[in-house]
């Protein structure tokens, strides 16, 4: 026989000790978020111009490139500071041509295998090919073929370049956010980690969240790895796992906007979770296997940008599955309650009522964080109406995905090491593009 009062009263006492386990230790994403409206400090206008090399990994992107292109052409910066290099891995790609009309440049790789179809080997083939034929940059701007960039985004790096700072990252903005609601939702996932993440951790420790592109990163950093080193599945992973170990100065640049399309297919979108959890997970094993990871034994700040690194989502791993586990358990405490009606006739509502308590602990703070995104960057999202209410009520279910991502990752080796090309259609929903 089942003491249903005790259960509840088990379950209850779990669930808030988890939420204070939880705040205490996912003090940063709180501090993150009271500091994510500050606004930072001014950077100045830069007297000295810094040699870019763009980089933009190119594989089969005919049908989307002339939109970056454009958006190239049209940056306030010196043409004559920044060239403009394309990635492709075949002589035939129509890539090539467009790139020659503009009066671009291209890089064919000549190292392909099955296993080196990544964008940080595509990187690491081009820098090589610098070195070989001497061709000096003082940062590298990475770029995929969907981006487009404003017209002073490369001018408002190079301010940022010229403070000191070695890595800095712009504002992903979407082109397509209002497509349907995994566009939508992704938008939210990405802005939570622009204005609350990538800020919070500018402002607090220097540092920031690299996310794929629309960052640049100081040649003497490559050096200093001994080359372009980041070549896994998520190369800016382990771009920003080597940043925060060596204490790289870092920034996020909210005023240098650039623009993402988002995959509107469920597929897609799962496919990209697992590769980003393999790339999670292998970052530290990526630093010990290169021979730079190492511990800071150091007070103050660094103390605690080093706890903030080292835990990083792992507060709210915990939490989300713990709480799921205790959604399990009171439901089934609720079904069990139904066959005891008559031996209590309040019992059905007391376990149904923890249920509901147990669902909105789990549910709450996907819809707080979602609505406090939508808000706050109505005007640059463009998802409002219906479609943010849609988004909002879904964020929740959309992120899960990432624990059916992880089981996919345990049980299908493949999926941990295979990069698998996502098609752009080019489709730009955002007015402002």
């Amino acid at each position: 026989m089942i003491d249903y009062d005790l259960a509840v009263s088990i379950i209850v006492s779990i669930s808030s000790f988890m939420v204070l386990f939880t705040i205490c230790l996912f003090w940063y994403y709180l501090a993150y978020f009271f500091t994510a409206r500050r606004k930072q400090k001014e950077v100045p206008i830069a007297t000295k111009y810094s040699k870019f090399g763009v980089l933009i990994a190119a594989r089969n992107e005919s049908k989307v490139i002339r939109s970056i292109f454009d958006a190239l052409k049209k940056q306030t910066y010196p043409k004559e500071f920044y060239d403009v290099w394309i990635i492709v891995e075949s002589k035939d790609d129509p890539s090539i041509q467009i790139a020659e009309e503009y009066g671009y440049k291209y890089f064919v790789r000549d190292r392909l295998t099955p296993e080196r179809h990544t964008k940080g080997y595509a990187i690491q083939e081009i820098h090589d090919y610098f070195n070989r034929q001497k061709i000096q940059y003082d940062a590298y701007m990475i770029f995929d073929a969907d981006n487009v960039m404003e017209p002073n985004f490369i001018e408002l790096m190079n301010n940022v370049r010229q403070t000191g700072v070695k890595v800095c990252s712009g504002y992903r903005n979407f082109t397509n956010a209002s497509k349907n609601w995994l566009t939508a939702t992704s938008a939210v996932m990405f802005a939570y980690m622009n204005q609350v993440t990538s800020k919070g951790r500018s402002y607090l420790f220097h540092k920031c969240t690299l996310m794929g592109t629309g960052y640049y990163v100081d040649k003497s950093i490559i050096e200093d790895a001994g080359g372009w080193i980041f070549t896994g599945m998520t190369e800016d992973i382990q771009l920003t796992a080597y940043c925060y170990y060596h204490d790289v100065y870092m920034r996020y640049c909210p005023e240098a906007i650039f623009y993402d399309e988002q995959s509107a297919k469920f597929k897609d979108v799962h496919n990209q979770h697992v590769r980003w959890l393999s790339g999670f997970f292998k970052s530290r094993r990526f630093l010990k296997k290169t021979g730079i990871f190492y511990d800071f034994h150091k007070g103050g700040r660094k103390a605690w940008m080093r706890s903030e690194f080292k835990a990083g989502l792992i507060p709210f791993i915990v939490y989300n599955i713990i709480n799921a586990l205790l959604l399990i358990g009171s439901l089934a405490l609720s079904i069990g309650a139904l066959f005891n009606i008559k031996n209590d006739p309040g019992l059905v509502w007391k376990c149904f009522g923890l249920t509901v308590y147990e669902f909105l602990v789990l549910y709450l703070p996907f819809v707080i964080s979602s609505s406090y995104i939508l808000i706050t960057e109505r005007k640059q999202m463009k998802v409002k109406g219906i479609k943010a209410i849609i988004c909002v009520l879904t964020y929740f279910f959309f992120f899960y995905d990432f624990v059916w991502a992880f089981l996919d990752m345990i049980f299908h080796k493949s999926k941990r090491t295979s990069w698998v090309q996502i098609e752009h259609t080019g489709e730009k929903d955002n007015k402002n593009v």
